[in-house]
């Protein structure tokens, strides 16, 4: 008789761990679920137990839809949520259920073959990458999923990159192999030529003529590692929750063929990448056979491979169908890291140097101990603001232990110290109270008002901090008591690398619609900004609105609904808009002196101030170059500690003035700035505030000399269309988009109408001319094509565009 899943009555159980157990029946090998002891975070299991991995892929690759699978077969849900439904446990904000995709990333926590699996299900679009971008900063390990029809995607590239930036292992999972069109093989090609990454194919499809799936003649996998036959039982069970293993032997004839051919490719992968595989191949054991290479030797040469980052697994799957997805949890537990297999993170030092948390005990050591039993070191990395319990802080602890009314110090705001009131265990949107959160997990923290995204959480005993923050300075004191400070204190003790979000491309205005509202609007738009680090918010003091910038047109549509349907703000929305850039159209020079008196006391400050255009205006990054010469010998002390302080002022107010040009307000870049012949005319004087505020404003001098120019973003295009709608779409992009055509080439995906071949249309288009652009590529193509957009920087505008742009912003040229 087949052990089946025992699972307690009703949908949603919130603390579970389940073991899949096994057993033989016939000569085949059943997996099924059984209910165990509930993982609670007060018996942690030790940290090689701990799997902190995140699902990323392309917009509508099943992302959701596995996480979905996994969770009942870890025996999570009851029944199995469906997207297109809108009962998922994963995408629960109204508007996700209402489009169908992943906005905001969730986390949950669940069990698997005895071990605990904190999982980060993230969005797929490319509105939402700071979502992707701050769930890795905390990953140990990662699903990619890749769709068997379209082969790898735009911003599965993306995410694919993201990850490689932070060295994250990764496994891949070719999803939706029931489809018409599907192609493992095309999609292993894709791995190795779009994503220049190694695949080690791990099983193989095995087709016969019995319409199993429909679309296709899937029947089962052939398990390379194991050399068996794996059998979703979907008649019998349509959950998928019976999956079958049997041995496969010679007399199977074509598949253990196959297997061993697949077999011995893996093998020889992993010989070119793990010398220890070699020699256990050439031993007198093995003696050179493929075949009789230990399956635990393959599976740890695999294990290696991986963490390394070297080679990723590849399993194939459907998870709509409910088959794949138990496989490939047993990969995460088999390949993927615990927290004790990876990298120490990247810190900084309280000098600012780059280092790496170290393990050694130095007395001169600054640096935090990766130690369990250490001083706390924690990483915030997400701010959800609840309406009944304020701010939640979700962090991973790499240091120490986490407790329940805990004092913190948040070194990135400058020491101010906050009691973490309750920590919470969190699965999706419904939480769990617990005692700790121990060393190595992720979790949620209660009453930190001043924390944000990014931030780095010390104990106040940690050996970075200053004996001031430890014996605790009135001024931190009356941070603890809720006085606001608008000053932005400088970082203190260790630092764990912060996380990098991309500037703003849209923006819009938003206006409340009474003065009752203004409030109300007010404190949304602070809670939408601390939940959204891509967010924006910004004041125009010539039309006085309230601007509110995002990362695309769904970005903040999103917002504009969440504020509008759940939030029940009374306020209106403007048109939406691009945002652009400012650059210094030609080399010109500002002498200014400014003399004032504040507070009743005189100070004056002059120097000279020359901006100049950087050549390379398509430079992806914004950037500026800051060049302040303050003479050695200026009235200065003997240290030179005055000289720095007015150095660093200097600078300050530069960099404060390159947040606004004088065109119309955007951020200036591409901009080379020198500052000479700085004058000094007394300690009582000359004052750093006074330097701060002269540089800034010689520099807005200098910059309306220089006849500045506006910068459009530039967006990379990829069209996927119909050869037959070609024609159409190119004279769309070359006309009225100004777009210019890189490239034109057949796509590699299999198509079923082989009359009208599908193109890969890729092109460079100013982003201010795309916005409407789904709906007008669906009106051009009949709705058979899609494509994906990317800001890649920005390029010079025409002068009868910026005309056209300066007289719609401000009705006048």
């Amino acid at each position: 008789m087949l052990l089946r899943g025992c699972l307690a009555a009703g949908k949603h159980l919130r603390t579970p761990a389940f073991l899949r157990t096994s057993c033989s029946s016939f000569g085949s090998v059943i997996y099924a679920q059984r209910h165990r002891a509930l993982f609670t975070t007060d018996a942690v299991d030790p940290l090689s137990r701990v799997r902190n991995i995140g699902i990323i892929a392309h917009i509508d690759a099943g992302k959701t839809t596995t996480t979905e699978r996994m969770l009942h077969y870890a025996g999570f849900t009851r029944t199995i949520g469906d997207v297109d439904d809108g009962d998922t446990i994963m995408d629960y904000l109204p508007a996700e259920r209402e489009r169908g995709i992943t906005i905001q990333s969730a986390a949950i926590t669940f069990g698997w073959r005895d071990h605990q699996l904190h999982l980060i299900d993230t969005p797929g679009h490319v509105d939402f990458t700071v979502e992707v971008e701050r769930a890795m900063r905390v990953l140990d390990g990662a699903v990619t999923i890749i769709d068997a029809v379209s082969g790898v995607q735009a911003q599965t590239k993306t995410v694919w990159t993201q990850a490689s930036r932070y060295q994250i292992p990764r496994i891949i999972f070719v999803n939706k192999m029931d489809r018409d069109g599907a192609n493992w093989r095309k999609s292993v090609r894709d791995i190795e030529a779009k994503l220049s990454a190694r695949p080690l194919v791990l099983m193989i499809p095995e087709y016969t003529g019995g319409e199993r799936l429909e679309g296709g003649t899937l029947e089962s996998w052939l398990d390379v590692v194991a050399m068996e036959r794996v059998v979703f039982d979907i008649r019998a069970d349509n959950t998928g929750a019976t999956v079958r293993r049997e041995k496969l032997v010679a007399g199977n004839g074509a598949s253990f063929q196959a297997a061993a051919d697949a077999r011995e490719q893996l093998v020889e992968a992993l010989a070119e990448i793990d010398q220890h595989i070699v020699d256990v191949f050439l031993g007198d054991d093995v003696d050179g056979d493929h075949l009789r290479l230990p399956t635990a030797e393959l599976r740890a040469a695999i294990r290696r491979a991986t963490l390394s980052s070297q080679a990723s697994p590849v399993l194939l799957g459907a998870s709509f169908r409910n088959i794949g997805v138990q496989p490939l949890l047993d990969a995460i537990i088999d390949y993927l890291p615990a927290p004790t297999d990876r990298p120490l993170p990247l810190a900084l030092s309280p000098a600012s140097s780059p280092t790496q948390l170290s393990k050694t005990d130095s007395e001169d050591s600054k640096q935090a101990h990766l130690d369990p039993s250490g001083k706390l070191v924690a990483f915030a990395f997400k701010v959800i603001v609840d309406q009944q319990r304020g701010p939640m802080v979700f962090v991973r602890v790499y240091s120490g232990t986490l407790d329940s009314r805990m004092t913190l110090v948040n070194g990135t705001r400058g020491g101010v110290k906050e009691r973490a009131t309750k920590l919470l265990q969190m699965y999706a949107d419904t939480p769990e109270e617990i005692s700790s959160i121990a060393c190595g997990h992720i979790g949620v923290v209660l009453g930190l008002k001043q924390t944000k995204t990014g931030d780095t959480l010390l104990h106040p005993q940690h050996s970075s901090l200053s004996r001031s923050i430890k014996s605790g300075s009135k001024k931190h004191s009356k941070m603890m008591a809720g006085v606001s400070d608008t000053t932005e204190q400088p970082a203190i003790g260790l630092q764990l690398h912060g996380i990098d979000v991309p500037p703003p491309v849209f923006f819009c205005a938003v206006e409340a619609d009474s003065p009752q509202d203004v409030r109300p609007l007010n404190e949304a738009l602070a809670n939408m900004t601390l939940e959204d680090p891509s967010l924006h918010i910004s004041h125009d003091d010539e039309t006085g609105q309230t601007l509110l910038s995002g990362m695309g047109e769904l970005h903040l549509e999103v917002v504009r609904d969440r504020m509008l349907k759940d939030m029940k703000i009374n306020a209106s929305f403007g048109q939406m808009r691009v945002s652009y850039r400012e650059m210094a159209g030609q080399e010109a020079t500002a002498e200014f002196v400014y003399a004032k008196d504040i507070a009743n006391k005189a100070v004056k400050a002059a120097m000279r101030v020359t901006v100049s255009p950087i050549a390379d205006a398509e430079a992806c990054a914004d950037s500026n170059s800051v060049d302040v010469d303050v003479p050695e010998s200026l009235g200065m002390d003997e240290s030179g500690s005055q000289r720095e302080a007015v150095l660093a002022a200097i600078t300050e107010g530069i960099r404060s003035a390159l947040y606004r040009g004088t065109l119309l307000g955007f951020p200036v870049t591409h901009t080379a700035i020198r500052v000479s012949d700085v004058q000094y005319f007394g300690e009582d004087l000359s004052t750093t505030a006074a330097y701060r505020a002269c540089a800034s404003q010689a520099f807005f001098q200098a910059l309306k000399l220089s006849n500045p120019v506006l910068l459009e973003p530039i967006a990379r295009t990829t069209i996927l269309c119909p050869e037959s709608h070609i024609g159409s779409v190119l004279s769309d992009l070359n006309g009225a988009r100004k777009g210019r055509v890189l490239s034109l080439d057949d796509s590699d995906a299999e198509c079923l109408d082989s009359t009208n071949a599908t193109k890969v249309l890729v092109a460079e288009v100013p982003l201010s001319t795309m916005v409407g652009y789904s709906s007008s590529l669906r009106s051009l193509t009949a709705g058979s094509a899609t494509f994906t957009m990317e800001v890649t920087g920005f390029g010079p505008m025409a002068a009868q565009q910026q005309q056209l742009v300066l007289k719609e912003s401000l009705g006048y040229c």
